[in-house]
């Protein structure tokens, strides 16, 4: 599945570039206060990353905007501007596929298109785990990994994707056995392989806890 973020800035940016250097100056690591069950790692929600990059942005004189752009793709199309107090500013346009195509499965993808695209404009370090995932380092060898290799090859989600991201954050979310397959049933085959792992854990939890 494929994510394609573009950026754009005013005419000038003479005013912008020093205030943004100094930003970015201050920014630190966001915290990792929430779990990804499907990699076993934490991660930084949300929140997190806006605590790091926003007191940041807000003392150098520059505010950040998102919103979703209207589009009829079947995409996601997430813009995210930073704009300076003399009005000059950068702003950069995430796409994204959508996990599902119905409110939740958007919501979802509107929640993890605006992390990826907050952190990722600002040059934010979100200080997980997703990375060394994404090429194959999980702080195991081969051997220390033993009975996982089953599930890591049964699942190939990329934690680099907005897209696999935000069908896990669903499936973990699901209130339901019925709600859970219901996700499932909206996925395309490369999706559904890409998440077996967190629909088989997922399906245990509800069912244990029924």
């Amino acid at each position: 599945m494929e994510t394609v973020q573009t950026l754009v800035t005013s005419e000038s940016i003479a005013k912008f570039a020093p205030a943004f250097l100094q930003a970015q100056k201050t920014i630190e690591f966001a915290k990792k206060e929430s779990r990804n069950d499907h990699f076993k790692n934490s991660y930084a929600d949300l929140s997190s990353v806006v605590d790091a990059v926003k007191p940041a942005l807000n003392e150098a004189g520059i505010a950040y905007i998102q919103a979703p752009v209207p589009s009829d793709d079947g995409k996601l199309h997430m813009t995210t501007r930073l704009l300076h107090e003399s009005g000059e500013w950068m702003e950069g346009t995430l796409v994204m596929p959508l996990p599902k195509q119905d409110p939740q499965g958007y919501g979802s993808a509107m929640t993890y298109a605006r992390r990826y695209a907050l952190a990722a404009i600002t040059g934010l370090y979100q200080d997980d785990d997703d990375g060394n995932l994404g090429s194959g380092v999980n702080g195991r060898n081969d051997k220390q990994s033993g009975g996982n290799r089953s599930i890591n090859k049964q699942s190939a989600a990329n934690p680099e994707d907005p897209a696999d991201m935000a069908t896990i954050e669903q499936m973990n979310s699901a209130a339901s056995v019925p709600d859970l397959v219901a996700i499932m049933n909206g996925l395309t085959k490369d999706q559904k392989a890409a998440v077996n792992a967190t629909f088989n854990q997922r399906m245990k939890e509800l069912k244990k806890a029924a």
